[in-house]
């Protein structure tokens, strides 16, 4: 992977991460649904994924640093108590794809980014590491399904939500909220009729972007020679889930991934 899109692939895991914290709630059930303020969107969008016994959809996700773009194609599929299979591909050259997957089906947690798999300690180990090269979406569904530290986009610290006007995510008739920390700011489009996250975009300003770096090439010497010569941008996460299916049934076997890439 080159340099821009080890960083970029980075920001994306960064951005991520939310702070703990309370989130507000409002108690009452019988608010208008057109009308319904933040602290309520939350509190039924999580019920919603509360309630699903499975999940599954199909998205990409569009990330832009430094000028360097990736679009990366994304599946996935979640049960409980513990099932899951995202499988993602981002073209790198007209030659090449890099394909990769993090999956369980029920033997333990397995990532496989490039020629082979490896056993992981955990589910969060798995779907955290997957993070940046999934473009994020081994964290934001799956983070939220399986109430998770890692990638929950209805937990953490939600009390700055701010609520914008209405729009749509292709067909679907979406509540627009956004929050701003420390030099992200993140968007989520929310359903107005399934309470489904169908987008997340995430911004992330160059001062924010080059702690985030920093940080990271604390942890990975050879990076920290690089960013020595790297102009700090921001950079901006898009993505979109289409396609969602809710309460399907499934068993262990669809949940098994190639272990090597085809």
């Amino acid at each position: 992977m080159t340099c821009g899109k080890l960083q970029l692939a980075v920001a994306i895991s960064a951005a991520i991460l939310l702070v703990d914290g309370t989130t507000m709630e409002i108690l009452s059930s019988d608010l208008a649904a057109d009308k319904l303020p933040p602290g309520e969107i939350i509190k039924r969008a999580r019920e919603k994924y509360a309630s699903l016994t499975s999940y599954s959809d199909e998205g990409t996700t569009v990330a832009t640093l430094n000028g360097s773009t990736i679009t990366t194609a994304f599946t996935i599929r979640l049960a409980r108590p513990n099932l899951y299979r995202i499988n993602w591909e981002q073209p790198v050259h007209s030659n090449y794809t890099n394909k990769g997957a993090v999956w369980s089906a029920g033997e333990g947690d397995f990532l496989r980014m490039g020629s082979g798999a490896k056993k992981q300690a955990s589910p969060e180990l798995a779907l955290s590491s997957a993070t940046g090269i999934s473009g994020g979406a081994a964290a934001t569904i799956p983070g939220t399904f399986f109430k998770m530290n890692w990638g929950d986009q209805l937990g953490g610290s939600l009390l700055n939500e701010n609520q914008l006007p209405e729009q749509k995510v292709g067909e679907v008739d979406c509540y627009v909220l956004t929050n701003d920390l420390k030099g992200r700011s993140r968007t989520l489009w929310i359903g107005k009729q399934d309470f489904m996250i169908h987008q997340v975009r995430t911004v992330t300003s160059a001062e924010a972007m080059k702690t985030l770096l920093a940080e990271a090439a604390k942890r990975n010497p050879e990076m920290s020679a690089r960013m020595q010569t790297s102009k700090f941008e921001g950079s901006t996460s898009t993505e979109t889930h289409r396609n969602i299916v809710l309460n399907q049934p499934f068993s262990n076997k669809d949940f098994v991934a190639q272990a090597t890439e085809e």
